[in-house]
């Protein structure tokens, strides 16, 4: 038997094994395999009928909550006019003075949320300074105080929902205003019980049956199944204070919710007669399909088989094909089955392995052509840093400073610049060279702009590739701040920032307005030099991150800006 087994299992062609497969299956007894069909059915159904139910529960309970949420929303703004709640504390001394808030800011609001919301049938607000009514909405509370609901807002002042008299309204305390924490009021805002309870009624499944129940266990909404007997023994056995949960007997399927928002809770159930009935629809429909496809598999399974078996062969063949290292395959399929879809991804796979080998050979002569040239700009004034270091040290001992100062920065701006011959250096390194390049610049254009730095000091030793901001700064001059009007003094702004991911340099400069169209062009036009385009690509041979890169923006007060983003470290570090 298990020779048998893994025959079968292991060297046996795919058409085989549909064959025999399907001789197995029609060798099944057909009683087993009503009676199985049968219990599966059931079981579905069951299963369907139950998560249905949970379904339909929080659909009710959504729309119920987000009707309580509203109203919740509404009355808790409505409660916080600061104004009002000052003239209303002040209600016994001036009448006048607070019918004149109501007229001008509390009755306009109020009757614009009653008109725009279909929910809301009346707001009021009861107060112990007054006597009488004023207006339409401003009532005394003497008639209130000794209802059961007052105390209980006067212990919370949250929101309470209340039923009482077929109505259905909340109840919020208002407080002074000065200290926000003793009651001068309480406002009452209404709804109309068929509008805010209309989630209960929409569902329809298998005639089922919902009661919606306040916190204390008073019988709000229902919806009646046709079984008045048993639509009552529900309704009494969830108004003795059922628990949440789920519930099932020989004659019903009830469902009972988590508390609403509220407090309110929903009782959702079905009558199990009605899923009988559709039980035996689906068996009747069962066993019509499984004969139906008895039929059909013996007339169809060779053909089957045969075009089944042809395609996995020539997905075979396709991966003996890429295993030897040929990794152009071509395959043209519609099929969106799943050996349809296994041959269409395989092609995709191919195409993208030999993709990405290609993309990598091509990134790697990128980089080197690209350090290559990095590295001629570098060593090219390597004797005249030495000549600089020179004519400093002559300028010191025959007390020429301004000399001094000038061949000294100009010395520590190719230091900077050569980095020892390293592509790879400090935040810090980086920075000192942008500050040497710019107090040679200042003294050349005889102080025609102004510099400010705002540097972090976080992340100073963090590594960046080198020599990447001086050609922006030089930019910066060259087409920016050269170009002010004669009575206007240039800027430029150096900031630096570390933050959790990135380091962000920012170059500012107050030179001419320029279009979007024309800083897109920079960036994307390779130039003659080392300029913003070598720039932006040797961050992106760098840095393997999308938000890395140079980015170009005019600020709200008109500064040309060019921004590099780097990652806290390089992708790819010089060997």
């Amino acid at each position: 038997m298990k020779r048998i087994w893994n025959w079968y299992y292991g060297k046996a062609s795919i058409r085989k094994k549909l064959v025999l497969s399907y001789l197995s299956l029609v060798l099944l007894p057909i009683l087993g395999l009503g009676v199985y069909s049968y219990y599966i059915s059931t079981e579905n159904l069951m299963y369907q009928t139950r998560q249905t139910i949970e379904s339909n529960i929080s659909s009710i309970s959504y729309g119920l909550n987000s009707n309580i949420k509203r109203e919740n929303d509404n009355i808790k703004y409505l409660s916080y006019n600061s104004k009002f709640r000052e003239k209303l504390q002040d209600g016994a001394k001036d009448a006048t003075g607070i019918a004149e808030e109501l007229t001008q800011s509390v009755e306009p609001i109020f009757w614009y949320f009653i008109t725009s919301d279909d929910n809301i049938k009346g707001i009021k607000i009861y107060s112990p300074y007054i006597h009488q009514g004023i207006g339409s909405f401003l009532k005394p509370i003497n008639d209130y105080e000794r209802r059961s609901w007052y105390e209980e807002n006067k212990m919370n002042f949250k929101t309470h929902w209340f039923f009482e008299d077929e109505k259905i309204f909340a109840t919020r305390i208002l407080l002074d205003a000065e200290t926000s924490s003793q009651p001068i009021g309480l406002m009452s805002l209404e709804v109309y019980p068929k509008n805010f309870c209309k989630p209960v009624t929409q569902s329809d499944f298998l005639n089922n049956g919902v009661i919606l129940v306040d916190s204390s266990g008073l019988l709000i909404k229902e919806k009646r199944i046709s079984d008045e007997n048993l639509n009552s023994k529900i309704t009494d056995f969830v108004l003795n204070g059922v628990e949440s949960g789920s519930y099932e007997t020989d004659e019903y399927m009830l469902s009972v919710s988590e508390p609403l928002t509220n407090g309110w809770k929903i009782a959702y159930y079905i009558d199990k007669e009605e899923i009988s009935d559709q039980m035996m629809k689906i068996i009747e429909t069962t066993a019509g399909v499984m004969l139906i496809c008895l039929i059909a598999v013996t007339v169809l399974i060779s053909m089957i088989s045969k075009l089944l078996s042809s395609r996995i062969l020539r997905l075979k063949g396709l991966a003996e094909q890429v295993s030897s290292g040929d990794f152009h395959v071509e395959l043209h399929t519609c099929s969106t089955d799943e050996i349809g879809t296994v041959e269409s991804s395989f092609v995709k796979m191919s195409r993208r392995i030999r993709d990405m080998m290609e993309e990598m050979y091509q990134l790697g002569l990128e980089k080197r052509a690209e350090e290559l040239k990095a590295l001629q700009a570098m060593i090219n004034p390597h004797f005249l840093y030495n000549c600089l270091s020179s004519i400093k040290w002559k300028a010191i001992r025959a007390e020429q400073d301004e000399i001094a100062d000038i061949t000294g920065l100009i010395a520590k701006f190719y230091r900077t610049t050569l980095n020892g011959g390293k592509q790879i250096t400090t935040v810090r390194n980086e920075l000192d060279n942008i500050k040497s390049y710019l107090e040679i610049q200042s003294r050349s254009h005889e102080d025609r702009f102004d510099i400010e730095y705002l540097l972090d000091t976080e992340g100073m030793e963090y590594e960046m590739p080198n020599f990447l901001l001086q050609p922006i700064v030089e930019n910066a001059i060259i087409h920016g701040v050269d170009y002010c009007d004669e009575d206007a003094k240039g800027r430029i702004i150096i900031e630096y920032k570390c933050d959790k991911e990135y380091l962000v340099f920012n170059i500012y400069n107050n030179g001419p307005a320029v279009e979007k169209e024309a800083i897109e062009k920079i960036l994307t036009t390779p130039g003659k030099g080392y300029g913003i385009y070598n720039i932006r690509e040797r961050i992106r041979m760098y840095y393997r991150d999308e938000n890395c890169g140079l980015f170009a923006s005019v600020t709200d007060d008109y500064l040309v800006c060019f921004t590099v983003r780097l990652g806290r470290k390089p992708i790819i570090k010089e060997s």
